[in-house]
């Protein structure tokens, strides 16, 4: 049996909704502006968020969506806009065997789309729109492998072609840290993000590395054409 959370407005809080050792949830159908947080999922299993929009999430803490050793999730369909992070992610999932599924949702104009703060695989990425974002995926506290899965994403900094035609892109979507990774591994370097001075050190280890870059994710199948919203 689901608690429901159903056609709610929430504004200007520190969180629109906290969850916290609270198994079996559905956030459907709300609207979350102007908060710190909009939904937060702490020690929590088995929600489904879906056909929400969470926008203006701003400040040092503020976030779209958060997971904290949470298992067994759904997103799907909703709308993440301008939040400085879409979905934060620390050890989640949890549960082993378990994985959290994102599905048909919309990173749009975030200063980061998605953060793991720790990587221990199992999210599932499909046929998401990440579009404006200043930065789409970052990841620290990690190894060098990339566990998660993505697939049939629409990237809209994706650099490659369609020559059949069929709407996937030629090639996958590699998404690298260069000069990111001094913030993504010092979170007090943050601040300086998209200064104008890291832009160009970015600009220079994209010409140049002078170290190695780290993959922050590779897509195989990427969208080549943004698909049309369902969601109303």
């Amino acid at each position: 049996m689901f608690a429901v959370f159903r056609g709610n407005v929430g504004r200007r809080s520190r969180y629109s909704l906290h969850f916290m050792f609270a198994n079996d949830n559905e956030v459907v159908d709300n609207r979350f502006y102007d908060n710190t947080v909009g939904i937060y999922l702490m020690y929590t299993e088995r929600t489904h968020v879906r056909h929400n929009i969470v926008s203006h999430a701003n400040g040092a803490a503020g976030m779209a969506v958060g997971f904290k050793e949470s298992s067994d999730a759904v997103v799907e369909d909703n709308e993440f806009i301008y939040c400085a992070v879409g979905v934060g992610s620390d050890l989640s999932p949890f549960q082993p065997n378990t994985t959290i599924q994102f599905r048909n949702n919309r990173f749009a104009y975030n200063g980061i789309a998605v953060h793991f703060t720790s990587e221990l695989g199992g999210n599932d990425f499909q046929n998401n729109i990440f579009e404006g974002n200043l930065t789409d995926v970052a990841q620290s506290g990690r190894g060098k492998e990339v566990l998660n899965r993505w697939r049939d994403n629409y990237w809209d900094n994706y650099q490659g072609f369609d020559r059949n035609g069929d709407g996937i892109g030629d090639t996958p979507h590699r998404y690298y840290a260069y000069a990111d990774q001094l913030w993504i591994e010092m979170p007090t370097a943050r601040f300086f993000k998209n200064s104008p001075v890291m832009e160009l050190l970015d600009f220079l280890e994209r010409l140049a590395p002078f170290s190695t870059p780290e993959l922050q994710l590779k897509d195989d199948r990427p969208r080549f054409i943004k698909p049309a919203r369902t969601t109303s």
